[in-house]
């Protein structure tokens, strides 16, 4: 059977969504394997019929595959590759990762997308970890400084949020001191606040259509009861429910363009329940899709 079976389309001008895969685990810090992850999510895809969890017809949304990005030597061009493959189209970018250390690129890219585009450049990170390390192993490329170098290039301070937090470096709580207006909700303000009023909260905050949203989802935002195939799991995390219902909320009420799906490590998981964590979670993503007016 096909990958992403009667969603997958030969045809650009059909497709609503576009994808790409950066497999690459090069900068990971503990466990390796996400390099695996974008093959193995095509290839589990085959086994999902295009429909959502309540049984609604996805076979409408249509995903073209424009391949991998292979990260070269040359990691600080990564962007560059993924304006030249990714943000060229027009539609809903979807990335699969690779560590997060690919998003140093791809929000970089996307910087550049949105400004070109007259909007306010929005990321929505939700992670076990804020990844706003300096200098983290000696590398200011590692996957614990994606936030930090967007920053760098020019993300607002108030225009990042942060949501699942709960493992810390020392180095990111001195900088949270630097950045006051950052959004930072731990897993523990998830809890206790609940879903809806996260959500509320970002509905009143990024409503205007001037700002164009990237959501980066590192799986490890999950419990590792739920989600065990990642390379720096992170105990007392979200549930499934809620990283579905954050997502699914945010595109549904929201501007979002982009999404990134990293650090899954499937030879690191159990009979590839992170790799299907996952994939279930984009297609409820695909189902809000649909129901909104297609970009011209």
């Amino acid at each position: 059977m096909d990958e992403f079976r009667d969603l997958l389309t030969n045809k650009k001008e059909e497709a609503n969504v576009f994808l790409v895969g950066v497999p690459f685990d090069g900068n990971a810090s503990v466990g390796k394997g996400t390099s695996h992850a974008p093959k193995v999510l095509r290839e589990l895809s085959y086994a999902l019929p295009a429909l959502d969890r309540l049984g609604n017809d996805l076979s409408k949304l249509k995903l073209y595959d424009l391949g991998d990005i292979e990260v070269k030597k040359e990691f600080l061009k990564l962007h560059e590759d993924f304006k030249n493959v990714l943000y060229k189209e027009k539609g809903f970018h979807l990335i699969f990762g690779g560590d997060h250390s690919i998003a140093i690129g791809s929000e970089r890219a996307f910087f550049d997308y949105a400004k070109s585009l007259g909007k306010e450049p929005v990321i929505i990170h939700i992670d076990a970890h804020p990844d706003i390390c300096d200098v983290y192993e000696d590398s200011k490329f590692s996957h614990a400084c994606p936030i930090f170098r967007s920053l760098e290039y020019g993300f607002k301070d108030e225009n990042i949020t942060l949501v699942g937090i709960r493992g810390f470096e020392a180095q990111e709580i001195e900088t949270f001191k630097k950045h006051p207006k950052l959004d930072v909700f731990k897993a523990e303000d998830v809890k206790k606040m609940g879903v809806e009023t996260l959500i509320s909260y970002l509905r009143t905050k990024y409503r205007d259509p001037k700002y164009l949203i990237y959501i980066s989802y590192d799986i490890d935002a999950n419990d590792p009861a739920y989600a065990p195939g990642t390379g720096t799991p992170e105990a007392f995390g979200l549930t499934n429910e809620q990283t579905r219902e954050i997502i699914t909320s945010i595109v549904r009420h929201l501007n979002v363009d982009s999404l990134d799906i990293v650090e899954v490590a499937p030879p690191l998981d159990i009979n590839n329940i992170t790799s299907w964590l996952a994939l279930k979670t984009l297609y409820e993503v695909f189902y809000e899709l649909l129901q909104k007016p297609c970009k011209s």
